[in-house]
């Protein structure tokens, strides 16, 4: 009777603490936030959309494999449009895309960035076009010496890198400055931050907002809608 009561009692305990996990889950790369519009940082906190895709309409291209999307329209059904520009993040298939602040093609599209990490800090990258001042020259094709040279603009695509503070919302290029005033919590990373080498920096920084997300977990709300791994 005891053995009994015992493995009933177990399966109770068992069955509340399994209520009380799926409340909350890891922020991480398995972690699917639900489909949606986001109009502001604190949705993407409560994991909560202010419009799902079914109330709205939108014209948006979104390339997962590229972590890129641009939007550009939207409208929530029976509402005038909204301004792209307004959307914070939106989620395709579980990942949200951000958007970028300081590339808006021709006011008619904005660009959103996929977070490729996921954590308290998250990491995304995107393209932007900055002009360039290139000198050109002109070669006599019978002596192959130049005889006229001139200064001539063009535009060229550079990749940002940026980390985001997933809690305060505050965005950052990716550097060894700024990754160690957003690990200020957590001195050991700041000093290992402190003493990378310049060689390949890039490539360790990255790799040291993995650590530190690993070193320093953050949860947010799972609902009934949000199919997760774990």
């Amino acid at each position: 009777m005891r053995c009994v009561l015992a493995s009933l009692y177990l399966t109770i305990i068992g069955s509340f603490s399994l209520s009380a996990q799926v409340d909350s889950l890891p922020l991480d790369a398995d972690f699917v936030f639900q489909d949606g519009v986001y109009l502001t940082l604190q949705q993407l906190h409560q994991n909560q959309p202010a419009y799902e895709w079914k109330e709205v309409e939108a014209r948006l291209a979104a390339n997962r494999d590229r972590y890129f999307a641009q939007m550009e329209y939207i409208k929530p059904r029976g509402l005038a449009a909204i301004p792209v520009t307004d959307v914070y993040a939106f989620v395709l298939k579980g990942l949200p895309y951000i958007r970028v602040e300081d590339t808006v093609d021709n006011e008619k599209a904005a660009t959103f960035a996929g977070l490729r990490v996921r954590g308290k800090l998250c990491y995304y990258t995107y393209e932007r076009r900055e002009p360039k001042t290139v000198e050109m020259a002109a070669y006599n094709p019978l002596t192959g010496k130049p005889f006229r040279k001139g200064r001539v603009k063009r535009e060229e695509t550079i990749v940002i890198e940026h980390v985001l503070d997933f809690a305060t919302g505050q965005r950052v290029p990716l550097s060894r400055e700024h990754l160690k005033a957003l690990m200020a919590d957590d001195p050991e990373m700041v000093r290992a931050v402190a003493e990378l080498p310049e060689e390949g920096l890039g490539e360790k920084l990255y790799k040291c907002v993995l650590i530190y997300d690993d070193r320093n977990p953050i949860r947010l709300p799972v609902y009934p809608k949000t199919k997760n791994k774990k």
